[in-house]
């Protein structure tokens, strides 16, 4: 065998070695995310109101707007999957409506949450234990609550939408995803 074919197989040989450590590196040095999560349950309570405008000029009566919004109440499930503590930093949300448009929402905080289920009688089937926003997860340990987002949008533009999903913000640690199926489309 000539000297430039026993050169390329130990440079193929060597190549061959150093991908198996690579790989293996990476198949042992694997790490599962650090959370895992999933909206257990989901609820969306469309709100329509009507306020009178104005109060009208020489004797004409003002007028009235209307207003639609909707409420989504989320039950969330949160699992710390590392070795470490985990710091929830925010929970918010994404609704991507059916013409594109992306909306955010911010969970509501402790007091409007409460002050939620006061303004609207009809949440009241809906109540459940909060998220608090300010958690701390051990690990292995397992929480679970309800968040509620707003968005001024109806039921209908709800229903055709393209997505939703929750986030979980943790401090020093990547952004859980939380997916909910699409409407109709």
């Amino acid at each position: 065998m000539d000297a430039t074919k026993r050169a390329l197989l130990i440079v193929l040989a060597a190549a061959i070695i150093v991908m198996a450590i690579i790989a293996g590196y990476v198949f042992i040095g694997e790490k599962p995310p650090a959370a895992a999560g999933e909206i257990v349950k989901l609820d969306v309570v469309p709100i329509h109101s009507q306020l009178r405008i104005g109060e009208g000029a020489q004797g004409l009566q003002g007028g009235m707007d209307t207003y639609d919004q909707l409420l989504v109440l989320a039950q969330i499930r949160i699992q710390n999957q590392a070795k470490l503590p985990l710091f929830v930093r925010e929970i918010s949300a994404s609704l991507e409506l059916g013409n594109g448009d992306l909306l955010q929402s911010t969970a509501a905080s402790k007091t409007d949450f409460q002050s939620a289920f006061v303004a609207y009688s009809q949440l009241t089937p809906f109540r459940g234990e909060p998220l608090p926003s300010d958690l701390t997860l051990q690990p292995g340990q397992i929480s679970e609550g309800l968040v509620i987002f707003h968005y001024p949008v109806t039921k209908e533009q709800w229903d055709d939408r393209r997505s939703f999903h929750a986030v979980v913000s943790f401090q020093y640690q990547k952004d859980l995803l939380l997916p909910w199926p699409p409407g109709k489309r």
